[in-house]
């Protein structure tokens, strides 16, 4: 249940099913399921309500990452999933008597505190309610939704029920021992044996030039009205019109509400849209809202102040570009040597995989020949020591009727490992406790695909059709 509820924005059961309902952009859909639509808008609203909510969580959030198609995509996909779960309860003719209802609602503490002797006090209801921007029948409904959800998910995962004789299966794969040692060629051991050119540096950098580059930048002036606690609230908000009307009017500096407000005119410079790199998460060019205003055209490109926006209760801020930085790549004469140390460890990374695979084709044919090699030790997936997990596939393909047997995989630094199996052996015991975990796993497994084959079967039927592309 819990894996299954991830999938759906925490926000969406105050929503309602009418919204589900509703048709309203025709213009701008991006998908469309059961012949109403996903638009813009709506993918916009969801956006930065998920940025928001990051924003309080992890008190920042990268502007690049929020505005990028993969989390727009993501969010998008989150939708869907909402109006497939609206599709299928109004399909179903699920429905939530009051009775149910009630028994819901006593089991939020905040709710449950509102009755005293056996009486409900509906005007503290009321005011619990209006505190947190909802009414009685949004948040009712609300709950209403959130039940039907449960009951329709609940029956999902009743479906996916994980066979013992495959977890066993499981445990058995992940207990098998086998007896290994490595030989590894690794790229440091071969830096001192090569030396790139400086065509092969020059090569390397215009190849690469993505990965050299200055992000884009701006330098900005900005003014902060910071209310005063022990000030008259009505005599800020006075200030606090004046400061936005003065800042969007007169919008080609500002001076003028500096000087009107004894404002100092604070400066901030290297602010990408990522943030101020080093600064506090706290920080005024931290905020998302302010990176966006920033960086929208007619900050940077017409070097207007920026609509004042409130940082915090009793913090106001506007600001203007200065300075704006496009993108723009490093000249290799800045980073020469430290093209020049990855040129080295790309050159020497191939000769240990070059080196490496040599040795492999010689112990091929005599895979008894031991030099070089480490000591042996007994490893299984549950406990893998240090090899990766290439390393182990390589290990576990390994023929166990003939052996000893030598096999290769990637090493965890980019280098060449060899590996040779001696022997196999199962474990005298088993860990009853990993054992468990296995199964239970397995069942997760067998319930995430009961659920993806059942969402697959509700878009069929609701017609779920891909309008147009996230941008």
């Amino acid at each position: 249940m819990g894996l299954l509820l991830l999938l759906i924005l925490p926000s969406f059961v105050f929503l309602g099913v009418e919204s589900y309902m509703q048709d309203i952009g025709k213009d701008s859909a991006l998908v469309k399921v059961d012949g109403a639509a996903i638009t813009r808008q709506e993918l916009d609203n969801a956006v930065k309500l998920r940025a928001d909510r990051l924003q309080q969580q992890q008190g920042r959030v990268d502007s690049a990452m929020v505005n990028s198609v993969p989390f727009k995509q993501a969010v998008l996909n989150e939708i869907v999933q909402q109006r497939l779960l609206a599709y299928e309860m109004k399909a179903l003719k699920l429905s939530i008597s009051p009775e149910a209802l009630a028994r819901d609602l006593t089991q939020i503490p905040e709710i449950k505190a509102l009755y005293n002797n056996g009486q409900f006090d509906a005007e503290r209801y009321k005011k619990l309610l209006a505190s947190n921007n909802l009414t009685v029948d949004q948040f009712e409904n609300g709950r209403r939704y959130e039940l039907m959800t449960r009951h329709v998910l609940t029956a999902v995962v009743a479906t996916g029920i994980g066979s013992r004789k495959v977890a066993e299966q499981v445990s058995i794969a992940f207990e098998t021992e086998r007896e290994v040692q490595a030989l590894r060629f690794s790229p440091n051991d071969f830096v001192s044996k090569v030396n790139p050119s400086q065509q092969d540096i020059e090569s390397f950098y215009q190849s690469n030039i993505n990965a050299y580059q200055a992000p884009e930048n701006v330098e900005v002036e900005y003014v902060i009205l910071q209310g005063d606690a022990k000030a008259d609230p009505k005599k800020f908000a006075e200030k606090a019109d004046l400061f936005a009307n003065m800042a969007y009017e007169q919008a080609d500096s500002l001076k003028p509400v500096a000087d009107r407000l004894s404002l100092p005119i604070q400066k901030a410079s290297n602010i990408t849209r990522g943030g101020l790199r080093g600064a506090p998460a706290d920080h005024p060019f931290n905020n998302p809202k302010l990176l966006a205003a920033i960086f929208a055209d007619d900050a940077v490109k017409n070097r207007r102040n920026i609509e004042a926006l409130e940082l915090s209760p009793g913090k106001i801020i506007s600001a203007r570009v200065t300075t704006h930085k496009p993108q723009a790549a490093l000249p290799l004469s800045q980073i020469q040597a430290d093209v020049k140390k990855q040129v080295s460890l790309r050159m020497a990374q191939e000769l240990a995989i070059k080196t490496g695979q040599e040795r492999f084709e010689a112990l091929q044919k005599n895979p008894s020949e031991s030099a070089g090699f480490s000591s042996a030790k007994w490893v299984s997936r549950n406990k893998p020591a240090d090899l990766t997990a290439s390393g182990m596939d390589a290990v576990m393909s390994a023929n166990a009727k003939q052996l000893p047997a030598v096999v290769s995989a990637q090493a965890n630094d980019g280098g060449f490992a060899i590996y040779r199996v001696n022997k196999v052996q199962q474990p005298s015991q088993s860990d009853q406790k990993l054992r468990a975990n296995q199964a239970r796993q397995v069942a997760d497994l067998s319930t995430q695909a009961e659920a993806a084959a059942y969402f697959e079967s509700v878009k069929d039927r609701a017609g779920v059709k891909q309008v147009n592309s996230v941008k």
